[in-house]
């Protein structure tokens, strides 16, 4: 559902993308700046690709929403957008007035969004209260207390590369998220593939790791949920239509 290339290396964007076509894997790439998704469009032709853009709360302050907006009106899915108190010092008041932004584009235009929500949780459920299209928290890593917020708005929540690792060494969080999700809300992700590695505490992840990587996620989960591997893929790519209807 999720998914990060390196714009500025275009022989292993490449590499992953025929990876990714090989193994079979729709995937969504997101374009955190304009000169991302400037990049991306060498391949908006590809049928199993989808796209989204949002100005990632990092570059919040590098751009205004006006400089984004062709952007914003030719992707798929407006995101990843939202807020960011750990990994970012651009100012939570200029954050959160691109996110509001970004927020009345993808609904004046009815464009679903994820969301990154580092940090900023409940904060980011307060300003989603009310916002008519569908919602996708990427990576959620927050409060088991907020996850139900989210929960409540009837999001959709992608599993991150760390998911099953994490419930395998007692992660309470992850495991919720397994047992009170409905498997019509939940997809598998990667991010980039430099997050794939620091999810696994390693220095340096093969790009031919991706497939294995979502394969252990969704195989863990549908056997959490109780369903076959096969099942569980076929009610993500059901949820993805649901998604973007």
């Amino acid at each position: 559902m999720h998914a990060h290339i390196n714009a500025f290396l275009k022989p292993q964007a490449d590499e992953e993308l025929r990876l990714r076509k090989q193994s079979g894997l729709v995937t969504c790439f997101s374009s955190g700046t304009p000169e991302e998704w400037r990049f991306m469009q060498a391949y908006k032709e590809r049928p199993e690709l989808l796209f989204s853009f949002g100005l990632h709360p990092w570059y919040a302050d590098r751009y205004t929403t006006q400089e984004c907006r062709t952007a914003l009106e030719q992707c798929d899915i407006v995101g990843e957008i939202g807020m960011d108190s750990v990994w970012c010092r651009v100012s939570l008041q200029r954050q959160q007035k691109m996110l509001e932004q970004q927020l009345q584009l993808a609904a004046d235009q009815k464009k679903p969004v994820i969301l990154h929500t580092k940090g900023q949780e409940e904060r980011i459920a307060d300003l989603m209260q009310g916002f008519p299209e569908k919602i996708c928290v990427h990576w959620y890593s927050g409060s088991e207390k907020t996850l139900k917020r989210y929960m409540a708005l009837d999001c959709y929540f992608t599993l991150g590369p760390d998911t099953a690792q994490l419930c395998k060494a007692g992660g309470l969080l992850q495991r919720q998220m397994l047992t009170e999700i409905p498997q019509d809300r939940l997809f598998v992700e990667t991010d980039g593939i430099g997050a794939v590695a620091w999810a696994m505490q390693k220095e340096h992840m093969e790009l031919t790791q991706i497939p294995a990587v979502l394969m252990e996620n969704l195989t863990y989960a549908a056997n959490q949920k109780g369903q076959t591997p096969e099942t569980l893929a076929k009610q993500m790519q059901a949820n993805l239509d649901a998604f973007l209807s």
